[in-house]
């Protein structure tokens, strides 16, 4: 009887432990999935080959960063209002990234300017240096503007160029795949006019976590 009792009591005090760890659980697994954005992304079509240097000198191609996820940016750092902003959320999900331990190994960052002439690497560095870029996960790259340009055609980005060599350009962010595959091509006009970073940003990680 004593044995009994003793194991009812054994049983009463580690009953409730036992379902706080369970609905802990519960939670984790729900914020995982609901973070993660839900279902896989859907793949849209292939993504155009590139090879650009990047402000060391090194190549970076869509071949030799498969296995990564990647978001790619075409940008200038000329741009006199949507590519700083723009380019200071990336430094945001650049940091999201690294808490979770996927940046870099994982997930990749590529910035390509459209603007070659004027962004020589030196003006790179010091442009990602204002958003404290980490360059083992955050290529900032260039190639000839042309080809640039009818890259970006590709990736369905516009980039446009005055007769007084003023560019413009498509504001979008290109989530490749680690097969080299396009997922989503990601706005980020609700940031851009309403501020909403943050809703932004959760958005922009979700579909990250999503390949993952």
């Amino acid at each position: 009887m004593g044995e009994t009792t003793g194991g009812k009591n054994r049983w009463k005090t580690w009953a409730f432990p036992a379902a706080v760890v369970a609905v802990l659980a519960a939670i984790g697994i729900y914020w995982w999935s609901t973070s993660a954005g839900g279902a896989k992304l859907p793949v849209v079509r292939d993504a155009a080959p590139f090879s650009f240097e990047d402000v060391d000198g090194n190549t970076v191609t869509l071949e030799n960063t498969n296995g990564k996820v990647r978001l790619l940016y075409f940008f200038f750092s000329y741009c006199p209002d949507v590519c700083p902003p723009t380019t200071f959320l990336l430094s945001q999900v650049q940091n999201r990234l690294k808490d979770l331990g996927v940046f870099g190994d994982r997930v990749m960052l590529l910035s390509v300017t459209i603007d070659p002439e004027r962004d020589t690497p030196e003006r790179l560095r010091e442009f990602a240096g204002k958003f404290d870029a980490d360059f083992s996960g955050w290529k900032f790259l260039r190639g000839e503007e042309k080809a640039t340009a009818d890259l970006a055609k590709q990736y369905d980005i516009l980039v446009t160029k005055d007769s007084e060599g003023n560019f413009g350009h498509s504001n979008l962010y290109i989530l490749i795949d680690q097969d080299g595959k396009i997922r989503k091509w990601i706005s980020v006009n609700g940031y851009i006019l309403e501020g909403d970073m943050e809703g932004t940003l959760d958005g922009i990680v979700g579909d990250i976590r999503s390949l993952l």
